[in-house]
């Protein structure tokens, strides 16, 4: 493992998306044309199973291996908390939980899966399939969600979540704090590894093109959404 080394779309990269992307369309187009109510209800809590357990088996991973770092290996990214957050909205159909998943997951997941940082890689091929796995999933729950439960968002859930998402790096901020070690949940301390082009100067500077990029990202994702609901008010109104 000490000989391997992850590179930003290699032929490695281009099979790990093609395989996550055919997933995500896949899946749900066999739940959404072929399943039965009950049957997307049990599919929905098979990768709610799937996704708790791969992140717990992870922390165990690591904590066998005494290598278990809290600065580094909880849960705190947005990632973090969209698997998480991705599993409620899916067991639940909580709006703000889906919206909170559709906007983080997707925009966070999708930059993770683009755009990797290898020296988070720490084992590996352990490490670069357990992270695709995991940021892999959260999109494949989100996607559920939008083309079996046909679940859509409000009309400012856009704003919602730049709010909320503001709130939250107030919150990880001072966790990071408290943890210290070198914490960098959100990447709010230090700017990550990757190539990223978003990520534009040092500290403190680029976490304001990051946010910028982050909620131009957000619309772009948040277009087809919009596209599809304001068409169905259409068809209301019309009918109506």
């Amino acid at each position: 493992m000490k000989d391997y080394i992850f590179q930003t779309f290699s032929s490695e990269h281009i099979i790990y998306i093609f395989i996550c992307s055919s997933i995500w369309f896949l899946l749900p187009f066999i739940g959404k044309n072929y399943a039965s109510k009950s049957q997307q209800r049990n599919i929905a809590l098979a990768l709610i199973s799937v996704t708790l357990l791969q992140e717990f088996l992870h922390y165990f991973y690591k904590i066998s291996l005494n290598s278990f770092n809290p600065a580094q290996d909880i849960s705190l990214h947005m990632c973090g908390f969209s698997l998480f957050i991705s599993c409620y909205a899916l067991y639940t159909r909580n709006q703000t939980a889906f919206e909170l998943a559709f906007f983080w997951g997707i925009a966070g997941a999708l930059q993770a899966i683009i755009t990797p940082d290898p020296t988070r890689f720490y084992f590996g091929y352990i490490s670069t399939l357990w992270s695709f796995l995991s940021h892999g999933l959260i999109i494949l729950n989100v996607f559920w969600m939008i083309f079996v439960f046909d679940m859509r968002c409000r009309r400012y859930s856009l704003l919602n979540t730049v709010l909320i998402t503001n709130g939250a790096i107030f919150v990880v901020g001072i966790i990071n704090k408290l943890i210290g070690n070198g914490a960098n949940y959100w990447f709010i301390c230090e700017k990550p590894s990757g190539e990223n082009p978003a990520l534009v100067g040092e500290w403190p500077y680029y976490l304001i093109t990051f946010q910028l990029a982050g909620i131009l990202f957000m619309m772009l994702i948040y277009l087809p959404m919009w596209i599809s609901v304001k068409r169905n008010l259409s068809k209301e109104t019309s009918r109506a």
